[in-house]
């Protein structure tokens, strides 16, 4: 299925607060106690997992198109996904920490580790993730987005991104006071 801009975006923002609901969910069940990340600029969204989203989406729906044999498209869109969001997530670990100086998560404890930023445990979680989300969630979400005037949509998307922008903005200041920069 082919996206509009309007609705890829929605999606990621879907994915964005939705990701970060599900880690939440995972880290306190695993902890035994209530978990909550925020995010590097946002709270409670993390454009990662939003991004991610849209890339397996788009990995799975040209598999599907482009390979016959449905068990093949489903091997190749898991290992297509798992490789292309470690990737994304390992790029994004390391810009965070290497300009930013800002480390969001940390993989060291785990064994077959990257630097810390991937391993190999989430990796398959990634794509336990990405069958979970192109096989049952997604084509919900689908149903849902598609569902919605495309004015609501975009009122949405406007809102949520003011809201994102502001909170955004709040935390840059936070974390770089603005007594250190000078114009």
């Amino acid at each position: 299925m082919q996206y509009n801009l309007i609705d890829l975006t929605l999606f990621f923002i879907i994915y964005g607060f939705g990701g970060s609901f599900f880690e939440t969910l995972f880290g306190s069940i695993i902890n035994k106690k209530l978990i909550i990340r925020g995010g590097f600029l946002t709270n409670y969204f993390c454009p990662l997992y939003g991004l991610c989203a849209i890339v397996i989406i788009s990995i799975y729906t040209f598999s599907e198109i482009s390979i016959d044999s449905r068990f093949n498209a489903l091997l190749i869109a898991t290992l297509g996904s798992i490789i292309a969001v470690t990737f994304l997530e390992y790029l994004v670990g390391r810009i965070l920490d290497k300009v930013f100086n800002h480390k969001m998560w940390d993989y060291s404890k785990y064994p077959l580790n990257l630097h810390s930023y991937i391993c190999l445990d989430f990796s398959m979680l990634w794509g336990i993730v990405s069958l979970l989300l192109s096989s049952f969630i997604h084509p919900i979400m689908e149903i849902l987005v598609f569902s919605i005037s495309n004015t609501i949509k975009y009122n949405v998307i406007l809102i949520v991104s003011a809201i994102l922008f502001v909170n955004a903005s709040y935390n840059i200041r936070k974390m770089f006071p603005t007594h250190i920069i000078k114009l």
